[in-house]
């Protein structure tokens, strides 16, 4: 679930007070990368590490009125599994998107809506004996949330986000096969966006994510997942 850029809400309500720009579409296309803490949690051990990873996404403002669409994925690991006590090395994949629809309230409040796809693969390696077993969690759903956003004289924007998310669980391992569940959490985040030219903006964000699968159909056990992103990203107003 992607922290929402409330820098927009000033776009926004620019746009809406110029009668002549408010038929206007301006889209918003950003780059970034952030190290995320992670830690996956099962009922017989944990796997804890520092995730790099590289994103994107595009954002479509009209009027009071965007749409979001973010993708991100990992491009280095450094991961410890800790299994009935027994401490392995694994490699890690994670796959987040996101895609949502949001609405400006006023110029400091905005409500949003959308749809999340996150997955995360642990690969045992040498000199673990199931090295090259797999384990997939999957979560995919719908959040809704709110965030606020505020101008700080002319240096930037600073902003806030909540938002829940309810999923589908779907987790598949080599020793149990596949079985599905129920999934829910939570995202906070706190953002600063400022102007580097007129179009180029910066962004450092820092973001916590909570989601607790359940209810599986196969196994009795509970997982959860806890991550904890600090983000750069650059975006160009066309």
């Amino acid at each position: 679930m992607k922290s929402i850029n409330n820098y927009l809400l000033l776009i926004i309500v620019s746009l809406s007070a110029q009668s002549s720009m408010a038929q206007d579409i301006v889209i918003i296309p950003n780059i970034f990368v952030s190290s995320r803490n992670f830690e996956y949690s099962v009922y017989n051990g944990n796997v804890r590490g520092q995730i790099s990873s590289l994103g994107g996404g595009v954002t479509g403002i009209y009027q009071r009125f965007y749409i979001d669409l973010a993708g991100e994925r990992n491009i280095t690991t450094d991961e410890e599994s800790i299994i009935d006590s027994l401490s392995n090395t694994i490699e890690f994949e994670r796959t987040d998107f996101a895609a949502s629809i949001g609405y400006a309230v006023n110029d400091s409040i905005s409500t949003f809506v959308g749809y999340k796809y996150g997955s995360s693969t642990l690969t045992e390696l040498a000199p673990s004996p199931f090295a090259g077993a797999k384990n997939t969690l999957e979560g995919k759903g719908l959040f809704i949330g709110a965030g606020g956003g505020w101008a700080v004289k002319n240096w930037g924007t600073f902003s806030f986000s909540a938002a829940y998310a309810k999923m589908e669980a779907s987790y598949k391992s080599f020793s149990l096969g596949s079985t599905k569940g129920d999934a829910d959490g939570t995202s906070l985040g706190i953002e600063w966006k400022a102007p580097i030219t007129r179009n180029i903006y910066y962004d450092l964000s820092l973001t916590r994510h909570d989601y607790y699968y359940e209810d599986f159909d196969q196994i009795e056990s509970d997982i959860s997942e806890q991550i904890l992103s600090l983000r750069i990203g650059v975006s160009f107003r066309f």
